[in-house]
Parts: structure tokens; sequence; C-alpha cells
């Protein structure tokens, strides 16, 4: 099974659309093609983020109850991590160690993000070096990885 990592924004996509890259993500999550590893920080953020006023100016869908809603079914489907050291520090962006961490924390695994302070953690060979059980992808890159893991696991390939 592979496991995963979404970042906040991965999620906040998620929620609000099962339709683009993010919610097809989440969707393998749902169901058990991906073990997705969350924390207590991932739910502080997301939660954060899903109730900010210019977040639910953008998604009109998005009320206290689809908020909790989603919120309950990250916590049915993701994997509780207590406590996540913090063993990688993230100067650029210290917002996103959590997840960052998280991922190490539990390797191998994928860490999903659109964002320009992670991905480019790939064409770093000390990160590379230190971590290799990591990888960072964009959703789009995540569904390949996934529908060609899946196939295999089928027999298609």
């Amino acid at each position: 099974m592979i496991s995963a990592v979404f970042d906040s924004m991965v999620l906040l996509q998620a929620a609000t659309s099962r339709r683009g890259p993010a919610g097809g993500c989440f969707t393998f999550v749902g169901e058990g093609h991906v073990r997705l590893f969350i924390s207590p920080a991932t739910l502080v953020e997301v939660r954060d983020v899903l109730h900010r006023p210019k977040v639910r100016t953008a998604f009109r869908q998005l009320t206290d109850e689809s908020v909790q809603d989603f919120l309950d079914h990250l916590l049915d489907v993701g994997h509780m991590i207590q406590d996540v050291p913090a063993v990688y520090r993230l100067l650029q962006d210290p917002d996103d160690e959590q997840c960052l961490n998280l991922a190490i924390a539990n390797q191998p695994c994928c860490l999903v993000s659109w964002d320009t302070d992670l991905l480019p953690l790939m064409n770093d060979d000390e990160f590379r070096q230190a971590y290799p059980g990591i990888t960072v992808l964009t959703p789009v890159a995540f569904l390949k990885h996934v529908r060609t893991e899946v196939a295999k696991e089928l027999g298609y390939e």
C-alpha cells in the first residue's frame, strides 16, 4: 500500500471538489489504496484553512456542516500519528515543516503538494540522500503513481 501525507492545500481542494486531482487523491484514500497519515497539527491547520473567511467566500459550498463532515471523514480514513518529531527545518516556509516531518516519520512516503517550497526538495541532493524514502509529488503526479501501482496489484501491468 502506498503511504502519503497531503498538505493543507491538497486537503482544501479535496474538501471543495472530488472531481479535481486532489479529490482523486483523496478518493484513493477512501478506497483503501493509499494510507494517509495525519497528525493533530494536520487537523488544526486544515480546520483553520477551511474556516478562513477568504476561503469560505471563494468556496461557497463550504459550510460549517460540510467542513465538519470532511474533518470527520479525514479522521475516519486517516492514520493518526500523535507525536511527530521535528527533524527537518524548512527555513523558507516553516509552516510546511509539520507535513514534511510527518512524511519523514512514516517513510517510505509520498508528500503530496503543489507547494513551491516542497517540490524542489526532489532536486536537493542532500535531502534525497538524507531521506531516500520521501517523494514529493504534485497531486497529478501522485494520481499517476497510484494508478500505476493499483494496476500492478490487479495484474494489469
